[in-house]
């Protein structure tokens, strides 16, 4: 069976038409699939699709704060703390939907991204949120691992999952120094991407019980769709991908990938 670790029915570009995708993510024999993101509104659409759902118990969503928060100064130091008590009502309201705090993350790869002490802030306040409510914690981290890791290295007891990342096997390896456990590390379309020789050996770096595959729809298709809108369908094409890099059967990469959604999430 598929399942899709990181989608974005919620999102207002697949919100309408959520019940159609679903379904025909179902077509290809699919298990679970988990809706992301990260400011008020894809928050509330996530908690309606897994009501909507609540017969499949994997049809689940996260919350959390995005850092773009900071930049459009949603989020200011003075109104930090109470953000965070706005997210923690939210999952106590609605805990039987939701399944970790995603998607929090430093990014520093556009300048006017960069707030980078309140974005750090944020980071580890949501890490805290986490620790507190025994939930994993979902990263996004772009062009500043290094401080990614040093924040987390405060929070070894936490599942950690990697989500979308553009990083090599040099970052896999400090990973593995700082003894982070608990981690997983994502891989969705881009890895199809002829360009994306890192991503690439960065899968060959991981350890297979480490990793879980997305979609991250409406974005990052696939290469044979590349450019088109991405659908949880289109799993299909990247555990493909994935099982062939690996030289490996996609029925016993379907099993590990299984096996380390559930140790991530239950």
């Amino acid at each position: 069976m598929f399942l899709d670790a990181h989608t974005h029915l919620n999102s207002p570009q697949l919100f309408p038409s959520r019940k159609e995708h679903i379904s025909d993510f179902e077509k290809i024999w699919w298990k679970a699939l988990i809706n992301i993101w990260a400011d008020e509104k894809y928050n509330k659409n996530g908690i309606t699709i897994s009501r909507e759902y609540l017969w499949n118990s994997f049809v689940k969503c996260t919350i959390g704060l995005h850092p773009f928060e900071v930049v459009i100064g949603n989020i200011k130091s003075n109104n930090l703390d109470e953000k965070i008590s706005e997210l923690k009502k939210i999952y106590l309201k609605n805990k039987e939907h939701i399944i970790a705090i995603w998607e929090t993350w430093i990014d520093t790869h556009y300048e006017w991204e960069i707030n980078l002490e309140l974005q750090k802030e944020l980071f580890k306040k949501q890490c805290d949120l986490a620790k507190e409510l025994k939930l994993p914690i979902i990263i996004h981290s772009r062009d500043d691992f290094d401080s990614t890791i040093e924040i987390l290295e405060n929070y070894k007891e936490i599942k950690i999952y990697f989500h979308c990342r553009w990083y090599g096997n040099e970052e896999i390896k400090k990973l593995e120094k700082y003894n982070l456990k608990n981690y997983r590390v994502w891989f969705c379309g881009n890895i199809t991407y002829p360009k994306a020789q890192n991503i690439r050996d960065s899968l060959k770096a991981c350890n297979l019980n480490n990793i879980l595959i997305e979609t991250d729809a409406p974005y990052l298709s696939p290469q044979k769709l590349r450019w088109q809108t991405n659908y949880p369908k289109n799993i299909q094409y990247i555990y493909d991908f994935i099982a062939k890099e690996l030289n490996i059967n996609i029925e016993n990469l379907k099993k590990q990938i299984e096996k380390n959604f559930y140790l991530l999430y239950t």
